[in-house]
């Protein structure tokens, strides 16, 4: 959900022995170690568990990762699509395999690329689509599983200075997401007539990406959010080098 993933790179930031207090479960990554990538990537793996929970010792506390929630999302485009989804939770973030981590410390950057094996998303729905050869009416209860999807991420941080600390903020997160394999479940679709929700489904399951096109970057703007609360809830109060040293 979407690190998914960020949320754990984000926690690597905070890996130092400095004038912070620093999350027992933490350890060091120099920005001048010649493997730093490796050494991130590592590090992020020994803490899936902590990143998962939002706990990362000594009461120190995050927004969690696994699973994510979501009141409401409402997602409109044009006459043809219209969806609303509530009470969503999304399970699997924390199953992230990294394929990719590239530093900028010049520009205060780091582009990560993760996949995520499998998410289960469910929740209810209230839909009206009408898009290409499918159309569908509904409302009630989806789950929806997603397998192999890629999650891109752009992370930048700029330096404030606060009461003689310059102390380190992360800008909004830009998220991508490339859903590869997808299925859906809805109940209630065309008012519940059981011929009528198979065909539904069926029609779905065999066309996703024109229900999974529509959706994401609502997912997109949401998650990326949470991850942005995640990592300057890791970082708040740090100095970059206490987060980044030597």
């Amino acid at each position: 959900m979407m690190k998914f993933l960020l949320g754990n790179f984000l926690v690597i930031l905070s890996f130092q022995y400095g004038k912070t207090h620093v999350a027992p479960v933490l350890s060091v990554c120099s920005r001048s170690d010649p493997n730093l990538e490796k050494c991130i990537t590592d590090v992020v793996y020994r803490i899936r568990q902590n990143v998962a929970t939002g706990d990362y010792g000594d009461g120190r506390l995050a927004p969690r990762l696994d699973p994510i929630y979501f009141d409401r999302l409402a997602i409109t485009n044009g006459p043809g699509f219209r969806m609303i989804l509530s009470n969503v939770t999304i399970q699997g973030t924390s199953g992230f395999v990294i394929t990719k981590i590239r530093d900028n410390l010049a520009q205060k950057k780091f582009d990560i690329v993760a996949k995520l094996p499998v998410m289960h998303i469910n929740g209810k729905y209230d839909l009206n689509m009408n898009i290409l050869l499918l159309k569908s009416t509904g409302k009630g209860n989806f789950n929806l599983v997603l397998n192999d999807t890629i999650a891109s991420m752009l992370m930048e941080y700029q330096v404030i200075p606060t009461e003689g600390k310059n102390l380190v903020r992360f800008k909004p997160i830009d998220l991508k997401l490339k859903f590869n394999k997808a299925r859906f479940h809805l109940t209630g679709l065309f008012s519940g007539d059981p011929t009528l929700e198979q065909i539904g489904n069926q029609a779905l399951n065999e066309n996703p990406h024109l229900m999974l096109d529509e959706v994401k970057p609502v997912f997109e703007e949401n998650l990326a959010r949470i991850f942005t609360d995640i990592s300057n809830s890791v970082v708040q109060g740090a100095e970059e080098s206490e987060l980044l040293p030597p």
